[in-house]
C-alpha cells in the first residue's frame, strides 16, 4: 500500500514516513502543493496524508484540487482542532482529520480503515427503496428543517443528539473519536465531555435502533470512537 504524504513540517513528515515504512507501507513525501500535486499523478497513491498548512496555496485548496480528480482517501492532519476547521476539511473533500499530535498507531489504523472503504463495492443509496421491516432501518434526515424519520415515525432529540447524528449521516463508514465529537459540538453544548458523548450515543441507539443492544448502525469501533453505517 502506497501513501502521499504532503505536509511543509519536514521532521514531522520524515518521522511518519520511517514509521509507515517499517509497517510496510510505500511512502513518499512533499512540502508543497505544487510538489504534492505532481507526486500524486506520479506516484498513485492509495491514500493522502495531508496537512493543510502549506506555504504556496490557501489552507484548504490543494484538498479541494485533489478531490475534485481523484476518489483516493485523504486524511488531513492539523495542529487546529477547532470544529470549523474540522467541518471546512470535510466540505473540501476529506475522508478523514486528524490532530496533531496523535499516536502512529491510530494514524495506521485510520489508514487501513479509509483504504477499506474505498475498495468497497459501489454504494446503493440510489437503488429503489427497501420496504421497512424487522431488518431493514429508513432513516431520513432534514439539516434544514432538524428533522428525523425512522421507518416514517418522526423522533425527537435534543439539540446535540441531532448535531452528533447530522454529522454520522454525512460522512456514512467515517471513524469519529471521542475527542472529535466533543469539538464538533462542543460549539453548542460547553460542557459536553466524554461521558456525555456516550450518553448521547445511547440515546440515539435507542431512537433508531432496531435493537439498542446490537446496534447495526450506530457502531463502536473499539480504540477509536464511533462510525455510522448508513443504511
Amino acid at each position: 500500500m502506497k501513501v502521499l504524504i504532503i505536509d511543509n513540517n519536514v521532521i514531522f513528515a520524515e518521522m511518519v514516513r520511517m514509521y509507515l515504512a517499517e509497517e510496510d507501507f510505500t511512502v513518499q513525501t512533499a512540502s508543497t502543493a505544487r510538489d504534492g500535486l505532481r507526486t500524486f499523478h506520479s506516484f498513485v497513491p492509495d491514500v493522502v496524508l495531508l496537512d493543510l498548512s502549506l506555504p504556496d496555496v490557501d489552507e484548504i485548496t490543494l484538498c479541494k484540487t485533489l478531490r475534485q480528480q481523484t476518489q483516493t482517501p485523504i486524511i488531513v492532519v492539523s495542529i487546529n482542532s477547532r470544529a470549523s476547521e474540522i467541518i471546512k476539511a470535510f466540505t473540501a473533500g476529506a475522508d478523514d482529520f486528524l490532530t496533531k499530535p496523535f499516536s502512529m498507531q491510530e494514524l495506521k489504523a485510520r489508514i487501513m480503515i479509509a483504504i477499506r472503504k474505498s475498495i468497497q463495492p459501489p454504494s446503493t443509496e440510489n437503488s429503489p427503496e427497501i420496504p421497512a421491516d424487522e431488518h431493514f432501518l429508513q432513516l431520513q434526515l432534514d439539516p434544514v428543517r432538524r428533522y428525523i424519520s425512522v421507518n416514517g415515525d418522526m423522533v425527537e432529540t435534543t439539540f446535540s443528539e441531532f448535531e452528533l447524528l447530522k454529522v454520522f449521516y454525512e460522512h456514512p463508514y467515517r471513524v469519529f473519536t471521542r475527542d472529535e465529537l466533543i469539538t464538533i459540538i462542543r460549539g453548542i453544548n460547553y460542557h459536553v465531555n466524554d461521558r456525555s458523548i456516550d450518553v448521547h450515543i445511547t440515546n440515539l441507539r435507542r431512537r433508531i435502533e432496531i435493537d439498542p443492544k446490537k446496534p447495526k448502525y450506530i457502531q463502536t469501533v473499539w480504540g477509536l470512537g464511533y462510525r455510522f453505517a448508513k443504511p
